[in-house]
């Protein structure tokens, strides 16, 4: 096999491009297995590639340590040469994929897709912009260019991956007005050790660090988890138990009546939200518009989000 990839190479002025990449990938510390997995190739097959590009220059690129590969002189002047290179291809090829008529391409979770979609309407009638949303936390989907942008919270990335924070949101409880079991919302934060606690899986812990910063005495919590933020809310409307309230997700519930804070006290649990992009495509005018749109729409879901929990607190104490 190597073989016939290196005699094919020899009839070229320059070895193929994936080779090329391949090579650049390895180069930035990506393990053959990742460089394998986004390009849907087995580690074995990525190690050919770059044996035979290796044939194809007559020098090594790289020191063998066992399993690894260690780049060597040679290998770190040849990546300092054909790595813009690449960057230019990719940027040129970015250009035409988001092209006029064409979408920008955005990964997120199932949550934020609920928010956002409601308000692309009003994006593509302001700037022209035409976004799809692909439900997605696969890091891998921005490293191949499935998606342009992705929206996630506080999610683990490799070195290539630039996030750029969006909001750190502050969570409350909220609940429906009466409970599937029949009983009415908490009337005071220490009775929320009483009901059940919903909350997402990842990240954890949610209702124990709220109950820590809140200085309350958690006890044994009855919490219940989801996959997504979204389906605790859903939940929570359901009369299920009590969820924690954030900026985004939460507003249209709290705007339509269906969960309303019960207790008045907000705390920022650490969990953030992030615009992911990958350092090696340049950020095109699109995406850049979009940007720009997504913070002033989460600067004024924000502002929404803590109206509508001053406006509850008003009127319970307008009640009393």
């Amino acid at each position: 096999m190597t073989l016939q990839i290196y005699r094919g190479a020899m009839l070229r002025k320059a070895p193929p491009l994936e080779s090329i990449e391949i090579f650049v990938a390895a180069a930035q510390g990506k393990s053959l297995r990742a460089v394998g997995r986004g390009l849907a190739l087995s580690p074995s097959a990525v190690s050919r590639r770059i044996a035979a590009l290796e044939q194809f220059l007559d020098t090594r690129l790289f020191d063998r340590a066992g399993q690894s590969l260690v780049l060597n002189e040679v290998g770190a002047r040849y990546l300092e040469n054909v790595a813009p290179a690449i960057r230019c291809i990719r940027n040129a090829t970015d250009a035409i994929r988001l092209g006029e008529g064409r979408p920008l391409r955005l990964g997120t979770s199932h949550s934020l897709a609920g928010w956002l979609l409601p308000h692309l309407p009003a994006l593509r009638r302001q700037t022209g912009l035409d976004v799809e949303i692909v439900a997605t936390r696969d890091v891998q989907s921005l490293v191949t260019g499935e998606v342009h942008l992705a929206i996630w919270g506080d999610l683990p990335v490799p070195a290539n991956i630039a996030a750029i924070h969006l909001l750190t949101p502050e969570a409350v409880p909220v609940c429906a007005a009466r409970l599937a079991d029949g009983r009415t919302t908490p009337t005071a934060e220490a009775e929320l050790p009483g009901y059940p606690l919903l909350s997402v899986r990842a990240p954890a812990g949610l209702w124990e660090r709220w109950f820590a910063m809140a200085g309350l005495e958690a006890g044994k919590l009855d919490v219940r988890g989801f996959d997504t933020l979204q389906l605790a809310h859903e939940a929570a409307a359901a009369g299920a138990g009590v969820a924690l309230g954030m900026p985004l997700v939460s507003n249209r519930y709290l705007a339509s009546g269906m969960l309303i804070a019960c207790a008045h006290r907000r705390f920022r649990l650490g969990a953030s939200y992030q615009l992911y992009r990958s350092l090696e495509r340049t950020q095109h005018s699109m995406a850049d518009t979009f940007t720009a749109w997504l913070r002033e729409q989460i600067d004024g879901a924000t502002a929404e989000f803590q109206n509508q929990l001053l406006a509850a607190s008003t009127s319970d104490c307008s009640a009393a």
